[in-house]
């Protein structure tokens, strides 16, 4: 049992521990689609440090949708400067009867 004073690690910062430790190649996705690549180096309460090759970027946790390790031998793939999903969705199709 824990504490007020002792409080066990959240799942959140295992994750984010996990993979700067590993070093592992991440996507993440805003919540405005933007997706961004690179390896996370460091993290707090509020924003988590994404290196890419283009240099360090603070990222602040209350825009970001999703963070995905990149798995294997797949290459992290450019950082998109538009929403990944860009056509509207398709609200008129047709009903099933």
């Amino acid at each position: 049992m824990t504490s007020e004073h002792d409080p066990a690690p959240s799942v959140q910062d295992e994750f984010l521990q996990t993979l700067i430790r590993e070093k592992t190649t991440v996507n993440v996705f805003l919540v405005n689609g933007i997706r961004l690549s690179g390896q996370l180096t460091a993290f707090d309460q509020f924003v988590v440090l994404l290196e890419s090759g283009t240099g360090v970027q603070l990222v602040f946790k209350h825009a970001i949708s999703t963070v995905l390790p990149v798995i294997g031998g797949e290459r992290a793939r450019e950082p998109t400067k538009m929403p990944v999903s860009g056509d509207k969705p398709n609200h008129a199709r047709g009903r099933v009867r």
